[in-house]
């Protein structure tokens, strides 16, 4: 069924019930006082076709607008679920809005477990300095790359290059997104580079 088809039909019916009122009480009321009574609502029901198409209209737009934004949001979260990279999303205090799935999986976490949480709690330590000039950046508006280390929950660490760009919404920045690259991984990817080009 069409966007508002629905809403259409129960116009229709409303202005068949106003019609039905408008043929009863003039056939009712006496003469002189039925033109007094049916003019008003036949007032109302003129105001009322023009505006049914308008609402028709205005209702169908926005559910269509629904529609396609809902479609919009899913194939945007297949696509960061697809990713093999781990993909962060963080708020504006640091503290993660959104991980896929393979962000979560190099930590050994679900990622409903990382939500709320920051990025310092699964980093070693000792690379904390690289977290924090590289959060500068981005509140400064400007991209970074950096290496840093992973703590998984099994007790190993996991080698990953970092890159963050700010979060603008408008005209001010509002959070930052991160891609994590196992550096294992692009290590391998250039060396199969390299052994093509060669």
């Amino acid at each position: 069924m069409k966007p508002g088809l629905a809403e259409l039909r129960w116009a229709y019916l409303l202005f068949a019930l106003l019609a039905l009122e408008t043929l009863l009480v003039a056939w009712l009321a006496p003469q002189p006082a039925a033109l007094v009574l049916v003019l008003p609502l036949l007032a109302v029901q003129g105001v009322a076709v023009w505006l049914a198409p308008r609402i028709v209209t205005l209702v169908r737009g926005h559910r269509l607008l629904k529609e396609s934004f809902e479609q919009e949001l899913d194939f945007a979260r297949q696509v960061m679920e697809s990713v093999d990279h781990g993909l962060t999303v963080l708020d504006g205090d640091g503290r993660f809005t959104y991980v896929n799935r393979a962000y979560a999986q190099m930590l050994g976490l679900p990622a409903s477990a990382l939500v709320g949480r920051t990025p310092f709690e699964f980093t070693v330590p000792d690379d904390h300095t690289q977290l924090q000039e590289g959060r500068r950046a981005r509140e400064a508006g400007q991209a970074s790359s950096y290496r840093t280390r992973l703590k998984r929950t099994d007790g190993t660490t996991l080698d990953v290059i970092v890159t963050g760009t700010p979060q603008w919404h408008k005209g001010r920045i509002v959070g930052n997104f991160a891609v994590i690259a196992p550096l294992r991984e692009l290590m391998d990817d250039l060396c199969c580079e390299e052994r093509r080009q060669a």
